[in-house]
């Protein structure tokens, strides 16, 4: 039912942010994926869940920015341009 081939292999590493309450995409199925794409030599997939938050994200636009600004400034941290 839920399709993520077109992630492997994975390109690059990344940020997966989902939501706890996601009852389109359930938390499970994101996790195999995660679980999958981490054995790739050369890979950091970070996961993190964001407790309450269904697919559409309403009422967690806030955690959705700090959470992805957090990743990339730890990102740009480590690989200055």
């Amino acid at each position: 039912m839920y399709d993520f081939s077109f992630l492997a292999p994975c390109p690059a590493s990344g940020l997966f942010l989902h939501g706890t309450a996601d009852t389109i995409v359930p938390p499970v199925e994101v996790e195999r994926v995660v679980n999958k794409l981490r054995t790739q030599k050369g890979i950091v997939i970070d996961y993190e869940l964001e407790e309450g938050a269904t697919h559409f994200w309403q009422d967690h636009i806030g955690a959705v920015e700090t959470r992805v600004g957090a990743y990339l400034d730890k990102r740009l941290e480590a690989e200055p341009a």
